[in-house]
C-alpha cells in the first residue's frame, strides 16, 4: 500500500497553503501532519511581516483507544479537530501549561519530558524517580496520580536557565521544583501537606494549602512562606488560583452528590463475608457528583484579605485539573464574558466511576445559571486538558 511522504513537499507550497489559514485547529493540524510542517508553521508565524494573533484556547480530548489520535475541541467553530501525536504514545499526560504537554512514562525510570505537540520539541526533566519519598509512592500509586499538578514559569528550552517547573507530586500532594537540565527534583520545606493548586504570578510561584496561601522560596534554603489566609470552606470543594489582568483571584468551586448519600456519611454495620478474587477493569462505583456554584475572590493587597465578587467583566475563567486561566472575550470568539468554563476534576472518578468524567460545564457568574460545555452530553474514561497552543521554536 502506497503512501504519501508530506514532508517532500515544496516548501514554498507548503508556506502557501498555511498562508491561507485563519482557525487555530486548523493551525495545529497543519502543524501536526509531520515534523517538517510543524517548523514550516513556527517560522511563518514568527516572521515579522506575519501578525502574531494568539491562538484560541482548546480542550484537548482523550486519545482514541483504536489509533490513538487526539482531538482539539475549537469553541468558536464547535467542533472537534483529530490529530496526531506521536510522542504521546505509551505516555500519560499528567498536566498542560499553555501549549506544553507534561507527559510521564509508565515505566522505570518513569521520565518526565515537557512536549509542544505542534513543534514535536521535548524537553526532558528529572524522572518521577528524583522525587523524595518516590521509591515508595510509585510502589503504591498509580502513574495517573503521581503528578498532580505542573506549572512553569515560562517557556521550557535547554538555553532558558530561568524557567522554573514546580510541581505537586505524591500522595501527600508536596511541592517540589526543578530547572531544564536538573538530574533531580528539589523538594520545597513545608510543615503543611496536601497542596491543592498552584500559580506562577508576578515572578513567584503561589500554592494553596488547607487553610491559607503560600509563596515559594526557591533560594537557597528552599521553604513555603505563609501569604494569606483564606476564607473558610465546607466539604468537598475544589479551589483555583488565578492571574485576571493582573489581579489574584481566588475560586472556589462548591460540589454535591447527586441522587444518592454521600458513601462517608453512612453507618455501615458487618454482616457477613464473601471472598472475591479482583478483576481491575469492574473495579467500579457508581453515584454521580455535580458543581453546584461557584464563588471569586480578588486578592486586596492593601488590605491583605480576599474580597467577594460578582463580576469579572469581560472575561472568562477556564477552570480545570491541569490550568486555572483567564482569557479575554474580546480576543477569543466563543467564550463567553463573566462566565466560569469548567472540567471535571474529580480524577479518581474517570478510573473508578461508572459515570466517568461528567461534572463539566459553564457557569454565569452574575444569574449562578448552568449551561452543557458541549451540545451533546458524552462520558470520558480519562481527563480533559484546556490547553493554549503556542506555535515556538523553542
Amino acid at each position: 500500500m502506497s503512501y504519501t511522504d508530506w514532508s517532500k513537499l515544496p516548501k514554498e507550497l507548503i508556506e502557501l497553503i498555511f498562508d491561507e489559514l485563519q482557525h487555530a485547529g486548523d493551525i495545529i493540524r497543519f502543524g501536526t501532519v509531520c515534523r517538517f510542517w510543524g517548523l514550516v508553521a513556527l517560522e511563518a508565524r514568527q516572521q515579522v511581516f506575519k501578525p502574531l494573533r494568539p491562538l484560541s484556547p482548546m480542550l484537548l480530548l482523550p486519545p482514541n483507544k483504536d489509533d490513538g489520535a487526539h482531538k482539539l475541541y475549537d469553541f468558536f467553530k464547535k467542533k472537534a479537530y483529530k490529530i496526531q501525536i506521536p510522542a504521546m504514545r505509551d505516555k500519560w499526560c499528567c498536566n498542560s501549561w499553555n501549549g506544553w504537554l507534561i507527559t510521564i512514562n509508565h515505566t522505570f525510570p518513569y521520565e518526565i519530558c515537557c512536549l509542544n505537540p505542534i513543534s514535536g520539541v521535548q524537553i526532558d526533566l528529572p524522572p518521577a524517580i528524583t522525587f523524595e519519598d518516590s521509591p515508595p509512592d510509585l510502589d503504591e500509586t498509580p502513574i495517573e496520580f503521581f503528578l498532580n499538578k505542573v506549572v512553569l514559569s515560562s517557556t521550557p528550552s535547554p538555553s532558558n536557565a530561568n524557567c522554573v517547573i514546580m510541581a505537586i507530586h505524591s500522595n501527600y500532594n508536596k511541592l517540589a521544583f526543578c530547572k531544564p537540565g536538573d538530574k533531580r527534583w528539589i523538594t520545597l520545606k513545608s510543615e503543611d501537606i496536601q497542596y491543592k493548586d498552584l500559580l506562577y504570578y508576578k515572578d513567584n510561584f503561589y500554592a494553596i494549602g488547607r487553610s491559607k496561601v503560600v509563596q515559594c522560596d526557591i533560594g537557597d534554603d528552599p521553604r513555603v512562606i505563609p501569604f494569606a489566609l483564606l476564607p473558610k470552606m465546607g466539604y468537598f470543594q475544589y479551589r483555583y488560583l488565578v492571574e485576571s489582568s493582573g489581579c489574584l483571584l481566588y475560586v472556589l468551586r462548591y460540589m454535591d452528590l447527586k441522587d444518592n448519600e454521600d458513601p462517608l456519611k453512612l453507618r455501615y454495620e458487618t454482616t457477613g463475608f464473601k471472598v472475591f478474587d479482583l478483576d481491575s477493569d469492574k473495579r467500579k462505583f457508581s453515584y454521580r457528583y455535580e458543581t453546584t456554584t461557584f464563588k471569586v475572590y480578588n486578592f486586596d493587597f492593601d488590605q491583605k484579605k480576599w474580597k467577594l465578587i460578582k463580576n469579572i467583566k469581560e472575561k472568562a475563567l477556564l477552570l480545570g485539573h491541569n490550568q486555572a486561566i483567564s482569557i479575554s472575550t474580546k480576543k477569543f470568539d466563543g467564550f463567553k464574558s463573566n462566565h466560569i468554563y469548567f472540567l471535571d476534576d474529580y480524577k479518581e472518578g474517570y478510573f473508578e466511576n461508572t459515570y466517568g468524567c461528567h461534572d463539566m460545564g459553564v457557569f454565569n457568574i452574575k444569574t449562578h445559571l448552568f449551561k452543557p460545555i458541549f451540545h451533546r452530553t458524552q462520558l470520558w474514561a480519562s481527563p480533559l486538558f484546556w490547553m493554549r497552543p503556542e506555535l515556538s521554536l523553542h
